[in-house]
């Protein structure tokens, strides 16, 4: 199998789901060439760490390692050795939460494995320029970027999850409009799903059968504070991983 490598950047769920197909894509052609090729899901934003996602990565195309015990090099060789006579097309979801382990730079070792194929996922599409060098360099990434749902399929997607998580009646059409603008204007489908669990909540627990305005008011307000602090601790973080580099490139 080629070796190639994509980076994929777009909004929840549609990386997900875009994946997916491609994955599923892989394992049809193989099933039908009867090649051994085998695909493996992971993401990163669960296993935070190097060691982690290369344990789950192990795990997930069939191999027998103990959730604690085995050393990175260890992990490796398990790998390694797989590959003896097969291929892999590994995605690794929220590929951002790795890219400041500089210590044990995963993606530059799992780019270098011959057969071996890497389906990268992020959020945000600046996030393909936060490799070191050495690993950009090999990676030479193909960046599919896919557009921000448009309020009209953000509206759809909201009925569709409110049809499955709602009895029939609890949403008034016009606070699922309010929604909708929001989690449009936001940019991510997530923090619509969060409102309308935040507010079915809280008319839950005023022992109310139909979500009101003033539900929907504060479970955005709450939410949207809780993006926003998110968002100012991944700033940190980058701000912090840039003084490292500048202080280790200082004479």
């Amino acid at each position: 199998m080629q070796e190639t490598s994509s980076f994929s950047a777009s909004p929840e769920p549609a990386k997900l789901f875009a994946s997916n197909i491609l994955i599923g894509e892989v394992e049809k052609h193989a099933r039908e060439k009867g090649l051994p090729i085998l695909t493996v899901y992971v993401n990163a934003g669960r296993t935070r760490t190097p060691y982690y996602t290369m344990l789950e990565i192990v795990k997930g195309v069939g191999l027998n390692a103990p959730n604690v015990g085995w050393q990175m090099f260890r992990l490796k060789q398990a790998f390694e050795r797989l590959l003896m006579d097969k291929s892999v097309v590994i995605a690794i979801d929220e590929v951002d939460a790795l890219l400041a382990k500089e210590r044990e730079p995963l993606i530059y070792y799992l780019n270098r494995q011959p057969k071996t194929t890497l389906i990268l996922i992020s959020n945000k599409i600046e996030d393909a320029t936060q490799f070191p060098e050495r690993a950009l360099s090999t990676l030479q990434p193909k960046i599919i970027s896919l557009n921000p749902y448009t309020k009209e399929e953000t509206r759809e997607i909201m009925r569709d999850h409110v049809r499955h998580a709602f009895q029939p009646n609890v949403l008034p059409e016009n606070l699922l409009d309010k929604v909708a603008k929001v989690t449009s204007e936001f940019g991510d489908i997530r923090l619509g799903f969060s409102i309308l669990l935040s507010a079915g909540y809280s008319a839950e627990r005023a022992g109310r059968t139909e979500i009101t305005d003033e539900d929907i008011k504060s479970a955005t307000k709450s939410e949207e504070t809780t993006e926003i602090l998110r968002t100012i601790g991944e700033m940190r973080k980058r701000l912090e991983k840039r003084r490292k580099t500048g202080r280790e490139m200082s004479p």
